[in-house]
């Protein structure tokens, strides 16, 4: 069997399972849909799940962390932004809240944990898979906090000093012998960066947390693209979605008979 980029870059990674290609079905709630890869995190983690590479979008909503969930009315600025259009769900992984909808991309990897893996690692192969991906465009992606971004933190992919993935983790089982990695990328393609920051200060703001974001901390591949040369964002969201499967399948040597992906 030809070896994979992953098995070149990342040789602790080498399972008996082979890798698996996980697409969202758009069905169920809003919960559902944001939360699904920390099923396949339990999945993976119990052994009835090799690992994987799950991609997805989901409608326009805020996704806050565990967290987050706990700062003073929450609950209260929840229903305020539901009533605005943007439901606010919740999650389990580390960061900060950040904005989701049909122009953002998500993208995790998740994988049982081997023995000599640290958080530091997870983190460096999503952004070496993003960097090989973005240079594809013609991108050059560097490594490194944004101040001012939401959600920002060490493991940023930025270009131009500008935020355009955030990057998060989540382990699960601890120190057992099946316990599971999972890394989470959000690749900001295609959004409106002001309303969408505004309405994460609008939950901070109602919290009382004093925290508050920059929209110029932030790009999209469509603004970093100059408009994608006139293409309409709808197609180039749903280009950026397949071409990103394609190298996922190619860096992970998945084959289309373990890709759930039909796009």
């Amino acid at each position: 069997m030809e070896t994979s980029t992953i098995d070149k870059r990342f040789p602790l990674l080498r399972f008996k399972q082979p890798w698996t290609l996980k697409a969202s079905d758009g069905r169920g709630d809003l919960q559902r849909q944001v939360t699904y890869d920390e099923f396949l995190l339990t999945e993976v983690s119990s052994g009835e799940l090799g690992p994987c590479f799950y991609i997805s979008s989901t409608p326009r909503c805020l996704v806050a962390t565990v967290r987050e969930s706990r700062m003073s009315n929450f609950k209260v600025a929840q229903q305020a932004l539901y009533d605005q259009g943007w439901p606010v769900a919740v999650r389990c992984t580390g960061g900060s809240c950040v904005p989701q909808g049909p122009g953002v991309i998500n993208l995790s990897i998740i994988h049982p944990k081997v023995r000599g893996w640290h958080l530091d690692d997870g983190y460096l192969l999503l952004c070496d898979l993003l960097k090989d991906f973005l240079a594809d465009y013609g991108l050059v992606a560097t490594i490194g906090d944004v101040p001012e971004s939401f959600c920002d933190g060490r493991y940023n992919l930025q270009v131009g000093g500008r935020k355009l993935v955030g990057t998060a983790q989540r382990w699960a089982g601890g120190s057992r012998e099946n316990a599971a990695v999972l890394a989470h990328a959000c690749l900001l393609v295609d959004i409106d960066l002001v309303e969408a920051t505004e309405k994460i200060n609008t939950l901070y703001r109602l919290c009382g947390n004093p925290q508050q974001f920059t929209p110029q901390a932030c790009i999209t591949m469509f603004d970093c693209l100059g408009g994608a040369e006139q293409q309409s964002a709808k197609d180039f969201v749903a280009e950026v979605e397949q071409r990103l499967t394609n190298l996922a399948k190619d860096y992970f040597n998945i084959p289309s008979s373990l890709s759930d992906y039909r796009g």
